[in-house]
């Protein structure tokens, strides 16, 4: 099981994309580690933990290597940490940690900061770009090879933005499919791993699991959460009091999250949605990105028959 622990909301970042609220990026609360020590009990066959926010890099040094010290009570693998990057916490650089960073090049705030960060790191880390409105319109080759210039950069991932309960951009399916597509098509060498791509072809090979029974939240209130959509198809977390109530709403997942599209869809429970919401038309695309999956099967088709 993948979990997601989200200890604060605060972060010292105001990005227009992101899924907190105002209140919530302020509010400098905890989860109380007893209430932590207790969900991760419940959890069984723990292979994977990261920690998000909010902002890791604003936690206290105390708080942060005793909420290390719960999850080693049910976990001994390494730690991922999600970050922005502008606050190098000692803890980042911990053996057992590995370092993603929230990364969108000139359309986030402090970047050039970031950036330094990112070529004088002690360790590898992985970029995550999300894509909103600013990062889709900015030259793909120049952020790859500005991506290049970072020798210790070991991954690149693009994320979709999903419209969501503090805000509500007007990007589609099909810009995140076109925006993903510039980068597999850039004649620019990478010389980073495209994780996207790793995706695609997990799907074209039948690995990849679409639905959320593999993945399950923790938030600051001290309970479980699982991303759910509201009547208005905007994106929030539902809260859980236990583990027994998320296995309950996995299965609603398969039964009322998905449309016939979805059903009569040959990569149904495989494609490339991070969780199902009820697709009502293919007017904008999917967020199975079933278009861009399609496109990257011919070119594979046509890179094997060229070679």
């Amino acid at each position: 099981m993948n979990i997601s622990i989200n200890p604060s909301y605060f972060c010292n970042f105001r990005c227009d994309f992101c899924y907190l609220t105002e209140e919530q990026l302020s509010d400098t609360k905890k989860i109380d580690l007893d209430q932590l020590d207790n969900l991760l009990s419940q959890v069984p066959n723990i292979t994977y933990i990261d920690l998000y926010g909010g902002e890791i890099g604003a936690l206290k040094k105390d708080y942060f290597y005793e909420m290390k010290r719960v999850i080693k009570k049910h976990y001994d693998g390494k730690i991922n940490i999600i970050t922005n990057f502008s606050m190098l916490h000692e803890g980042f650089f911990d053996d057992d940690i590995t370092l993603s960073v929230s990364y969108d090049w000139e359309a986030r705030e402090k970047y050039n900061k970031v950036y330094e960060n990112i070529l004088l790191s002690p360790v590898p880390v992985s970029v995550l770009i999300l894509a909103g409105p600013k990062v889709l319109e900015l030259d793909v080759d120049g952020f790859i090879s500005s991506m290049n210039l970072c020798a210790n950069v070991r991954s690149v991932e693009i994320k979709p933005y999903s419209t969501n309960q503090a805000n509500n951009h007007k990007v589609t399916h099909i810009d995140f499919e076109n925006y993903v597509k510039k980068w597999i098509k850039s004649p620019i060498p990478k010389r980073f791993e495209f994780v996207n791509e790793n995706y695609l072809n997990d799907v074209l090979d039948g690995t990849r699991n679409a639905f959320s029974d593999d993945h399950i939240y923790i938030t600051p209130e001290g309970k479980f959460g699982v991303l759910e959509f509201d009547l208005n198809d905007r994106e929030f977390f539902l809260l859980l009091d236990n583990y027994d109530q998320y296995l309950k709403w996995t299965e609603k997942e398969k039964l009322y999250n998905v449309s016939d599209i979805c059903r009569n869809c040959k990569y149904f429970g495989g494609c490339l949605t991070e969780h199902y919401r009820y697709v009502k038309d293919m007017k904008n695309g999917c967020n199975g990105y079933y278009n861009l999956i399609e496109w990257y099967g011919k070119l594979e088709d046509q890179t094997r028959n060229i070679s």
